[in-house]
C-alpha cells in the first residue's frame, strides 16, 4: 500500500513538472543612443580638471572631510567642510594655502572657506560643468563668491 501511495505520488510530481506551460518570453532589445556623452570645450575641461585635482588633495589633509574647488582666472576658491570637532585654524589655512600653489603653478591666489553654502554653490557649478554648461554661465556666480570671501 505504502509502494502504490508513493508511486501515485512520484507520478503526479512527474506529471505537475513536466506539464508546467512554457510562456514564449519575448527578448526586446532596448537601443541607447551612440552619443551620449556631454561635450565640454577643452578649456572648460581643463578648469574643472585642475578644480578637481586641487580638491582631491585638500581633502586628504587631516581634519578636513570635504573639499570643493573651482579656478577662476589665478585664483583658487577652497571650501572645505571639517571633520567633526575639528575648526579651520589659520594652520589649517596657512597648509592648504601651501598645498594649492604646490600642486598648481597658475594659481597665484587661494581663497580659502568653510561655509557649507559656499561649498554646495561649488559642487553645483563642477557638476553644471560636467554637465555641458558652459563656464562663462558661471562667471558672475563665481565672481560673487570670490568677492565675499576675499
Amino acid at each position: 500500500m505504502k509502494r502504490y501511495l508513493l508511486f501515485i505520488l512520484a507520478l503526479m510530481l512527474f506529471l505537475q513538472i513536466g506539464c508546467k506551460a512554457v510562456k514564449d518570453e519575448e527578448i526586446v532589445e532596448i537601443e541607447e543612443p551612440e552619443d551620449t556623452a556631454v561635450e565640454v570645450s577643452m578649456e572648460d575641461k581643463i578648469i574643472i580638471d585642475r578644480s578637481e585635482d586641487l580638491a582631491d588633495y585638500v581633502v586628504e589633509l587631516f581634519g578636513i572631510d570635504d573639499a570643493a574647488t573651482i579656478i577662476f582666472n589665478d585664483t583658487a576658491l577652497v571650501s572645505v567642510i571639517m571633520a567633526h570637532d575639528t575648526v579651520l585654524t589659520e594652520d589649517t589655512k596657512g597648509l592648504i594655502n601651501s598645498l594649492v600653489m604646490e600642486k598648481d603653478a597658475g594659481i597665484k591666489e587661494v581663497l580659502i572657506s568653510n561655509d557649507e553654502k559656499t561649498f554646495f554653490q561649488i559642487v553645483q557649478i563642477i557638476s553644471d560643468l560636467l554637465n555641458g554648461s558652459p563656464y562663462d554661465k558661471h562667471v558672475g556666480e563665481i565672481s560673487k563668491m570670490i568677492e565675499k570671501n576675499k
